[in-house]
């Protein structure tokens, strides 16, 4: 007898709205939802902490590279495109997976082309 009263009440009827929930793989979505939204109002500016200080780089005279030459200012674009790209792959503006994949081919295509206008840059400035 005891053994059936336990049994009772270790039973818990399951709501209708959270059948679903609990489904497949449920339980964890249900923990993500949770997290993000407790995260949500939360600001991360730490990931943001590299694009201000590239900005700061960017615009004070000292250089790592004198900008006079035509090679000089490709390291403040790319510094500061690097930064940025960081703080928007870090900050995670979406929870949305399919505008994390579109955001996910543009830092693509921008690093792509920027290795392709910085060779063009440095073949240009080694030619003329």
């Amino acid at each position: 007898m005891a053994n059936d009263k336990n049994n009772k009440e270790d039973y818990v009827e399951i709501n209708e709205d959270d059948v679903e929930i609990l489904g497949e793989d449920g339980i964890y979505r249900k923990y993500e939802v949770y997290k993000r939204y407790q995260n949500k109002n939360k600001m991360k500016l730490r990931y943001w902490l590299p694009f201000i200080t590239a900005v700061i780089y960017t615009l004070s005279p000292i250089d790592l590279i004198p900008d006079r030459i035509p090679i000089g200012k490709l390291d403040d674009i790319l510094l500061l495109v690097i930064s940025f790209m960081y703080g928007i792959k870090k900050a995670n503006f979406s929870y949305n997976p399919i505008i994390n994949v579109i955001i996910r081919n543009i830092i693509l295509s921008i690093t792509i082309t920027g290795f392709v206008m910085m060779i063009i840059i440095y073949i240009l400035a080694v030619l003329l």
